[in-house]
């Protein structure tokens, strides 16, 4: 009698360790309340935010940067740093060979672009952005 329950009850137990596996790694890239994780490259990302123009001290001078301050704190997945998300709140926006000189201080804007992490002088946040296209969420009217 004994071996007939045991034999009942392996298949649910089986069952309950695959589902919390499987839920453990379906909720291992999200932030509750946040949703899911932003991966870094090679994958594309679209952000919202306002942009900041930042002084930094540079070897020949002074480095000013555009920064992206978002909305709401966004959470990276950096394999490098932790095996958990860490929370971000601005990126350096990098890839530009001259700034569009219609976005000024403190507008909103919307940025696609690669994340990747800093590893040199030149970058002055923990991450950055490899933009591909940045939009003014509301335009200025020309005059």
């Amino acid at each position: 009698m004994k071996d007939r329950m045991s034999q009942a009850v392996r298949p649910n137990a089986r069952w309950t360790r695959v589902a919390a596996l499987g839920l453990c790694l379906a909720l291992g890239g999200c932030v509750s309340g946040y949703g899911g994780c932003l991966w870094l490259q090679p994958f594309k990302q679209t952000l919202t935010g306002r942009v900041h123009f930042r002084t930094f001290p540079a070897g020949e001078g002074v480095d000013r940067v555009p920064v992206l301050s978002f909305d709401r704190t966004e959470y990276l997945y950096s394999p490098a740093r932790s095996l958990s998300c860490l929370p971000v709140n601005d990126v350096q926006l990098a890839g530009f060979s001259e700034f569009p000189s219609d976005i000024l201080e403190n507008d909103r804007v919307t940025v696609t672009g690669k994340l990747f992490e800093t590893a040199s002088g030149r970058e002055h946040t923990r991450f950055a952005m490899n933009v591909i296209t940045l939009l003014p969420i509301h335009p200025r009217p020309t005059p």
